[in-house]
């Protein structure tokens, strides 16, 4: 069951999308929301700065606007989780974000995160880092945010330990489905994946899954985003990086597509 929702603030536009979630998952599931802004250290920022801006009255500065902003940033987005309602922990903290968000996700159930472009800054960017050494079930929403009813869910299924991982973590999303469709996407007609097992283990638990098989015949993130839009699917679940990180930055990748669909929400777990 989903109980604690961490939800990063960030500079990007996408917060308010993302605590519009968290808390709409949190009224769902009678859960906690946790919130939590980085802060980046001064050390930190002026490293990409040129020496001659290394000045005692620079420094000053950019510490009384880290604190002016990270006060708006509580102001908004506080009054934005108590007129939704629910219970909530507010958390500014200055450091590494890669390490804060491991720590607050490791006590959390699920994180809401942003999707990206397909640009390698976005690529390698704190988000993707986060999925690989977090381990921990995300929630990925479109830059125009997503809702928290999923009735027809799409799983993309190919036997392994990341799909079989996300299969297991979505469980209290899936039960609550209409309908959960689990695709296997194979190079050859005649090679089956074990989807019908895995549909089983879901009847078990009381999900209405069905398998469907379709032979690989081209990209295979397009192939699972036009059964999304054919089964008319509201989330698609899925394991993270299959593949070797760098290979799949370099030739494309399931993870990637998915990540910069900016139409489906997206289940992540790895």
């Amino acid at each position: 069951m989903i109980k604690t929702i961490l939800v990063p603030i960030g500079h990007d536009s996408g917060a308010e999308e993302r605590v519009a979630l968290a808390a709409a998952l949190a009224d769902k599931y009678d859960a906690h929301v946790t919130a939590i802004h980085v802060l980046t250290p001064a050390g930190d920022m002026f490293k990409s700065m040129p020496t001659q801006a290394y000045t005692v009255e620079a420094f000053n500065q950019y510490e009384e606007g880290l604190k002016q902003e990270a006060k708006q940033y509580r102001e908004k987005y506080e009054a934005q989780l108590k007129h939704a309602g629910v219970r909530y922990d507010w958390y500014q903290q200055q450091g590494n974000m890669l390490d804060i968000l491991n720590q607050h996700s490791r006590a959390s159930d699920v994180t809401i995160l942003s999707q990206k472009t397909e640009s390698l800054d976005d690529i390698m960017s704190v988000m993707h880092d986060f999925i690989i050494e977090g381990g921990l079930p995300a929630i990925v929403i479109p830059r125009n945010g997503g809702n928290a009813e999923y009735k027809n869910i799409l799983v993309a299924w190919d036997g392994g330990k990341q799909s079989a991982r996300a299969v297991h973590d979505a469980l209290p999303i899936l039960k609550e489905a209409d309908k959960v469709t689990v695709l296997s996407v194979v190079e050859d007609a005649k090679k089956v994946l074990p989807e019908a097992d895995i549909c089983v283990k879901l009847s078990r638990h009381g999900v209405n899954a069905e398998a469907l098989t379709l032979k690989e015949k081209k990209d295979i993130g397009d192939q699972i985003l036009a059964t999304a839009k054919k089964v008319d699917a509201d989330l698609i679940v899925c394991g993270a990086w299959g593949h070797r990180r760098l290979r799949e930055i370099i030739f494309g990748g399931v993870t990637k597509e998915l990540l910069s669909n900016q139409t489906y929400t997206v289940f992540l777990s790895h």
